[in-house]
């Protein structure tokens, strides 16, 4: 009798246990909600662009890097030239995929796309 309740409380720990490790993943937000709005008609380099950059770019694009990214003029440069935009859509040609970890959701890069089309305002 009891090498059968061992048995069953086994089967149903690796039942709990796949059920709970089955559930848990990690999606983009876009991608689970597809119908969110994204503005990309008020986006200002101060509160959208440098907040974006300091999250994910200076800690290897600061003054000791090639490219740059801890100013206005920095961000610009690249900005103009179409390296920052060609990153950030992982589209090939001369620049690599940015950041290197995980492409970012499409509406950050709309607002960066909005944001350089405007002229890059340092605003």
């Amino acid at each position: 009798m009891v090498p059968q309740t061992i048995k069953l409380l086994i089967s149903i720990s690796i039942i709990f246990c796949l059920g709970l490790f089955s559930s848990c993943y990690y999606d983009k937000a876009d991608k689970l909600y597809p119908n969110r709005t994204c503005d990309t008609a008020s986006v200002s380099f101060s509160a959208n662009i440098q907040p974006l950059i300091n999250n994910q770019c200076i800690s290897c694009h600061s003054s000791a890097f090639a490219v740059r990214l801890d100013n206005h003029a920095e961000v610009l440069k690249v900005a103009n030239d179409g390296r920052l935009l060609n990153a950030l859509k992982y589209i090939s040609g001369g620049s690599k995929n940015m950041p290197p970890t995980a492409k970012l959701d499409d509406c950050t890069i709309n607002k960066v796309e909005a944001w350089i089309k405007r002229g890059a305002p340092n605003n």
